[in-house]
């Protein structure tokens, strides 16, 4: 409960921010900032999934072995 809080209210506080330099004509650096945030999340993602296609390769390996 507390987490989502801070989940919230930080979010807040970044629309804010760069709404506030959206107004001041410095739109580009917001969406720098959003960029970035977006790419680590992405990268996040896909470090967390398992690679599908690798894990298969392996599992077939060490079937092949086996035979």
């Amino acid at each position: 409960m507390l987490r989502q809080f801070f989940l919230i209210a930080s979010f807040v506080g970044a629309l804010a921010a760069l709404y506030y330099l959206y107004q001041r004509q410095l739109g580009a650096i917001s969406f720098f900032l959003l960029s970035i945030f977006f790419f680590s999340l992405a990268v996040n993602q896909l470090s967390r999934q398992p690679d599908q296609k690798q894990g298969n390769r392996e599992r077939s390996e060490s079937d092949s072995e086996k035979k």
